[in-house]
């Protein structure tokens, strides 16, 4: 197709949009069965977090370093060669699986690959849209963005579970490599624009020369870096050590078909969210709305902590899920609105790692501070079985409940804080719109 006649700007970003969406639902729906093919092979808890942890961990670790890449290259190019890599992945996978080789350590190396090549797609989707998308539709470009992962959520695990069960794991594998096929025949078609000051460089990349400019450029604006770390430290007590425990919580007392529905409530609340936010006018006050979200899921949080009861947690997971739409896309809008597109690709990179490690780190301390200091104390003649325990009651998972109240309440502390202090409050008035010069595409007159 002659770059002419390949599609541009908006266009060109619904494409994208579509075929990421093809791709992650493929990609869920196999992380989806092999963690059912692992529990059944290994009965081990273990090995299933394992699994988990490299899918997520590499792909945070290596998005550091993507950065200047993505500010390089042709971002086309480079997101049918990320795909490519991925599904390498998962067709080495599929060929063990059908051999009867498949080992864990094959599974372990497959989503690392996986992970780092979604380690550039993700920081380069994020950075595009300022290229395609004119700045007064960013707000609906977000929103529509803020779909994909609610879509696989919901989607994925109850196609893959149909599928695993009637036709087996290979069929699964069968639908991610279409998936990948159908993303990149997508990405063949569209033209992504270099931005004016990347376009007129020339020479070879001064790697970590180019990495210390985005830290450089955070740096240099003390609203970003107010911004990134209030983004980290949400993550850290959410996604990190709340959204971890959710599953263990859920399963103290209910069983397995009652989590899945419950899980499926955080997808149903960001699909609404995102919806909501796409259609929204530009003239919404950014930091207002995230420090709002945050009082909703600081108190949703609180909410899955108080009674032992799959509504009352589902109403709570639920409503997380829509307020973090919130909190994910407005942050991402104000990063694409404020920055230099030329710079985009390092700073998402640079957000994505700091965003990862926050979660990560979130993760490490919610099983032990849950199994051996809350539980613990929460047990019958535990420490605080006579008093917090009156309140939401002993036993089995009530450690983590607690839990969930007191990160609830500092999620709520933390907002409250933000929003009496101007200088978070009235952040993205500190910044002024970044206002980038134009390049004709080719084929198309100047």
């Amino acid at each position: 197709m002659k770059p002419g006649k390949q599609l541009q700007g908006v266009q060109a970003f619904y494409a994208l949009l579509i075929g990421q969406l093809i791709s992650v639902i493929g990609s869920g729906m196999t992380r989806f069965g092999l963690g059912v093919w692992v529990l059944a092979e290994t009965k081990d808890t273990t090995a299933f977090t394992t699994m988990m942890f490299f899918a997520v961990f590499p792909a945070g670790l290596s998005a550091l370093f993507t950065g200047p890449f993505i500010d390089r290259w042709d971002r086309r190019k480079l997101f049918i060669g990320a795909n490519l890599v991925a599904s390498l992945g998962i067709l080495a996978m599929a060929i063990l699986y059908f051999i009867g080789s498949l080992t864990l350590w094959h599974l372990y190396v497959a989503m690392s690959i996986n992970g780092i090549a979604s380690a550039f797609i993700s920081p380069a989707m994020q950075s595009s849209a300022r290229l395609l998308v004119p700045k007064e539709r960013l707000h609906r470009a977000s929103g529509l963005s803020q779909l994909l992962r609610p879509m696989e959520a919901i989607l994925a695990p109850g196609l893959a579970g149909f599928i695993v069960g009637t036709f087996g794991l290979e069929v699964v594998f069968i639908i991610d490599i279409i998936s990948f096929v159908i993303n990149i025949l997508i990405l063949s078609m569209i033209q992504i624009p270099r931005p004016a000051q990347t376009a007129e460089r020339s020479g070879r990349m001064k790697f970590w020369a180019e990495l210390s400019e985005g830290f450089k450029y955070i740096k240099e604006r003390p609203a970003f870096v107010t911004l990134i770390s209030l983004f980290t430290l949400t993550l850290f007590l959410l996604p990190g050590m709340g959204y971890s425990l959710i599953t263990p919580l859920v399963l103290s007392f209910e069983t397995e078909k009652t989590l899945g529905l419950i899980l499926a409530a955080y997808g149903v609340g960001s699909i609404l969210g995102g919806v909501f936010l796409a259609s929204r006018r530009e003239n919404l006050r950014r930091m207002n709305s995230i420090l709002a979200a945050l009082v909703v899921a600081g108190l949703a949080t609180s909410l899955m902590g108080l009674w032992e009861n799959p509504w009352t947690i589902g109403l709570g997971v639920f409503l997380t899920g829509l307020s973090f739409v919130f909190v994910t896309g407005l942050n991402q809008i104000i990063w694409q609105v404020k920055s230099a597109p030329e710079m985009q690709g390092r700073l998402f990179a640079i957000m994505g790692t700091l965003a990862v490690g926050g979660q990560s780190l979130g993760i490490l301390f919610a099983g032990p501070l849950a199994s051996r200091v809350f539980q613990p104390m929460l047990e019958p003649g535990g420490a605080l079985a006579d008093s917090v325990g009156m309140l939401i009651g002993v036993g089995a998972g009530r450690g983590m409940a607690f839990m969930f109240i007191l990160l609830g309440l500092n999620v709520l502390g933390m907002a409250l804080v933000s929003w009496l202090n101007p200088s978070v409050r009235l952040l993205e008035d500190q910044i002024p719109d970044y206002e980038e010069k134009k390049i004709p595409l080719k084929g198309t007159p100047s």
